[in-house]
């Protein structure tokens, strides 16, 4: 599966917005790049997260920010090696948005999730199919 490396997050803040601002390289190998010309497609998700406690590694996805970033679909085209692709998106929301600590002066702590989203592919397993029951007397 396609790789994503050199992930940074900035939340720069206005007034009463702030502006959100995801950058990453998604890498994809040359069974990927193949795979595309075959009519794979591959595309971002990017969920907001607000982290608690601090320093956690999971958290929740703020709930208005659900769907902020479309799911952008990558331009990978058919080649040997590797092939990778820069993103750089931003989205200005207002700072209530982010809102995840419900105390006073408590900071928010925020992260993003990325992931590729393989469409095409098969899956790994067929659906199931029974045959009839038989009975086995004895």
């Amino acid at each position: 599966m396609a790789t994503i490396n050199t992930a940074t997050l900035t939340l720069t803040t206005v007034n009463q917005d702030v502006t959100i601002n995801v950058t990453f390289n998604a890498v994809f190998s040359g069974f990927e790049r193949q795979l595309a010309g075959l009519g794979m497609i591959f595309h971002e998700h990017i969920d907001v997260i607000g982290i608690d406690p601090p320093g956690s590694l999971t958290g929740t996805v703020l709930p208005d920010t659900s769907g902020l970033f479309p799911h952008t679909r990558f331009a990978v085209t058919v080649g040997a090696g590797d092939q990778v692709i820069a993103r750089n998106v931003s989205k200005t929301i207002t700072r209530a948005s982010l809102q995840e600590d419900t105390a006073v002066g408590d900071a928010d702590e925020i992260r993003c999730k990325i992931r590729i989203h393989a469409i095409g592919f098969p899956p790994e397993f067929s659906l199931d199919v029974f045959t009839p029951q038989q009975v086995l007397i004895g």
